[in-house]
């Protein structure tokens, strides 16, 4: 499990470097790497974008991507459900 965090984290340092060079990410964006099992048994990665709203009356907005689910090998069970911010700086 620690080989696909680490291919997750690289994958999402990746959409991280090509977001800023492009102008798409904002400095106040706050992005996440996230993995559960889910009710197959599958072990899911995925990596999302937080970003407040700019005034009082509008919602958080929340862009899901990169979504991975794969079953475990066999004899393996998946680990737990984790969440880690990514540092944009």
């Amino acid at each position: 499990m620690t080989r696909r965090r680490t291919a997750a984290r690289a994958a999402a340092l990746a959409l991280l470097t090509t977001a800023t060079l492009a102008g798409c990410a904002e400095p106040d964006d706050e992005i996440y790497v996230t993995t559960v099992t889910d009710s197959h048994g599958r072990a899911c990665t995925f990596v999302y974008t937080a970003r407040d709203g700019a005034s009082w009356t509008d919602a958080r907005d929340v862009d899901v991507s990169q979504l991975d689910c794969e079953y475990p090998p066999a004899g393996k069970e998946p680990g737990e459900s984790t969440t880690e911010r990514l540092d944009a700086g």
